[in-house]
């Protein structure tokens, strides 16, 4: 607990390492550079996307890890996030200094004040399990119809046999092949043997 220190003086005393009052970065200063590392985040994650109410109030919630560590990759934030846990702040006074633009409380206030809420979009391009499902079968079909296939029973007799020949024929192909290609492995064999067995007798080691 921070105890009768004013929070923001205690988080501020913390990021600086420092006291507050004598240090040149002022708090206000501090809250300034966490917007614009805020209006940053919202840049590089919305981009072209999501409503202009919601870039405008994008609500980050600051006891959200996932939204901590988003935001933990900009400097401040880091340091911010380092204080408050440094200190063991509870959510209550977490949320007593943290109102600035783009935080949660400041989208709630504005909800409160306009009687609204603001729609998170960052799901939308995220199909649902019966979305998929229905792309699986759209590209089921659509292979289906573009497959070239042969059906017998639309061939006649002539086609079939010609089907049957080229069949036997490629076969006949590839077993000659490979009778081939055991052939020449087993000669290869037959001349290195021979080779080995002159090689012994000019040297005397042949064997009885």
């Amino acid at each position: 607990m921070v105890g009768r220190r004013q929070i923001h003086q205690a988080i501020h005393s913390r990021m600086m390492k420092r006291n507050a009052d004598d240090d040149v970065i002022q708090w206000d200063q501090i809250v300034s550079t966490l917007v614009t590392e805020l209006k940053h985040e919202v840049a590089s994650y919305y981009g072209n996307e999501g409503s202009d109410v919601e870039k405008m109030y994008p609500g980050f919630d600051y006891h959200n890890e996932k939204i901590r560590a988003r935001l933990s990759r900009w400097p401040w934030h880091r340091s911010f996030f380092k204080a408050i846990d440094y200190l063991g702040l509870s959510e209550s006074e977490i949320d007593s200094v943290v109102t600035w633009w783009g935080t949660l409380k400041e989208r709630q206030a504005y909800e409160k004040k306009t009687g609204t809420t603001v729609r998170d979009t960052t799901g939308d391009d995220i199909p649902t399990w019966e979305e998929v499902q229905e792309m699986k079968q759209e590209a089921l079909k659509e292979e289906e119809d573009e497959y070239d296939g042969i059906n017998p029973y639309t061939l006649n007799r002539e086609e079939m046999e010609n089907m049957l020949k080229e069949a036997d024929r490629l076969a006949l192909q590839e077993s000659l092949q490979q009778a081939a290609l055991q052939s020449h492995a087993s000669a290869t064999a037959l001349r290195i043997q021979q080779q080995f067995r002159q090689a012994e007798q000019m040297f005397g080691y042949a064997r009885e």
